[in-house]
């Protein structure tokens, strides 16, 4: 296609080193805690634990085949296992090894890595203010970011990268805002961490006023997890101001681009006064499998198609395998899940044309099961029911949280449901999740 380009995005790999394979105990996230040998986990990974590193290898190596020479790699966080008592020195070496085996994969091309919630020791803590591991890690990917970033990136772990083509793409760090933060009683700034909300209208102004575009991209998204009835990310305050913020500079912003959920999900974001859709927020699922309570994901990665011109995301494409398989052949070769432009009949992603899907999801069954197939990554999947039917549709519509909760007080009017893969024993056995 004429003025088609592409680029890659890769989230959520939680690399753990000490998965073992041979002595490697579920119970304990598949670490050796004796030399005890155990039933053997699997070489690529086990769907209750995170990734080893030859899971990340093939990750790498799958990606790099179908798409070889992106425009960009967007890195959104998240690489250190879902382990405790961890210290920041782990926390470097873990984010140094992943980051070798991106710029192996990809020397030439330009990777914006953002922070996710468990890159920090303790996980969740993200200051709004210098610290050790912001300059640790700026040195360590100064290269990518470049220096005219380091004060926003030594701040508060955000910065801007000028893309061709008088295109900005804000790299924010969303963790500042998550409700798990164990950080925000020292914020020295509580209405605006970091001044990152600043940064961001600034950033926006400036575009505005030269009729420029501006690209989001993030860990932690606005909104509610899509798999748990009421489970939030953000603090309240921040979520609204961060939508607000969406909502006001939406003719300048393009692309919104997430991480974290570990699923492939998707949120619309509507004007108050119109309702009209004018911004759609856009989650990738998780190379690990990790189950987190929810549910567990096979691995994947995504690529997106835009148009140079217009800058206008015309599909995006997720690549998976399924890890059974890959532990029992591996050999299995990563393939092609689904086209979002050919699954949906779309011929662009647009708040408009996803909204359109989003009512297609509401009113067919058929398309909201596809849907919830690759929520997942095809791991397990069953039509949702009652309050999980709910709360998937609720998500997707409403990421601000007073619609998202009058959403909820009517979940009753979505539970009617004429057909099941299989019936919902899956969505009894949920538990509370985990922080992602």
């Amino acid at each position: 296609m004429l003025g088609a380009a592409q680029f890659l995005q890769l989230s959520d790999f939680h690399f753990d080193r000490d998965y073992s394979a041979q002595f490697g105990n579920i119970a304990e996230k598949c670490h050796q805690k004796s030399g005890v040998k155990r039933s053997k986990l699997g070489q690529f990974g086990d769907y209750a634990c995170d990734s080893p590193k030859s899971l990340i290898r093939r990750t790498l190596a799958a990606a790099k085949e179908v798409i070889p020479n992106p425009d960009f790699v967007f890195w959104t966080g998240d690489n250190v296992p879902h382990i405790d008592d961890y210290n920041e020195t782990y926390v470097e070496l873990v984010l140094q090894t992943v980051s070798g085996m991106l710029y192996t994969a990809y020397p030439n091309v330009s990777v914006l890595p953002l922070f996710g919630n468990h890159d920090y020791a303790p996980s969740n803590a993200f200051p709004d203010h210098n610290c050790s591991l912001y300059s640790n890690i700026y040195k360590m990917w100064k290269n990518w970011i470049g220096s005219a970033n380091m004060d926003t990136f030594l701040k508060g772990g955000y910065y801007k990268y000028a893309a061709p083509n008088n295109v900005t793409i804000l790299a924010l760090n969303t963790n500042l805002y998550y409700k798990f933060n164990q950080a925000i009683p020292t914020f020295t700034n509580p209405s605006d961490p970091a001044d990152q909300f600043k940064f961001m209208t600034d950033t926006l102004d400036a575009a505005e006023r030269q009729r420029q575009t501006v690209h989001v991209v993030a860990h932690i998204p606005p909104g509610v997890f899509e798999r748990t009835p009421n489970f939030t990310w953000m603090l309240p305050q921040y979520n609204q101001r961060f939508i607000d913020i969406t909502v006001r500079y939406a003719d300048t912003i393009k692309w919104m681009i997430f991480g974290h959920h570990h699923t492939d999900t998707f949120h619309i974001v509507k004007d108050p006064r119109t309702r009209n859709p004018v911004q759609v927020y856009l989650m990738a699922p998780a190379v690990t499998p990790w189950f987190n309570g929810a549910g567990a994901n096979n691995p994947a990665f995504r690529v997106f198609d835009y148009d140079v011109r217009t800058q206008q995301l015309l599909d995006a494409k997720t690549y998976y395998v399924d890890l059974d398989l890959l532990n029992k052949n591996a050999s299995t070769k990563w393939q092609l899940e689904y086209s979002m432009s050919q699954t949906y009949g779309i011929n662009a992603i647009t708040p408009q044309t996803m909204n359109d899907v989003l009512n297609k999801i509401k009113s067919d069954d058929s398309i909201f099961l596809k849907y919830i197939e690759y929520n997942s990554v095809r791991w397990n999947y069953s039509m949702p029911v009652g309050k999980f039917r709910a709360a998937q549709l609720c998500a997707l519509e409403y990421p601000d949280f007073d619609g998202y909760d009058s959403c909820m007080s009517n979940y009753w009017s979505f539970t009617s449901s004429t057909g099941s893969r299989r019936h919902s024993s899956q969505q009894r056995r949920r538990k509370r999740p985990q922080s992602q």
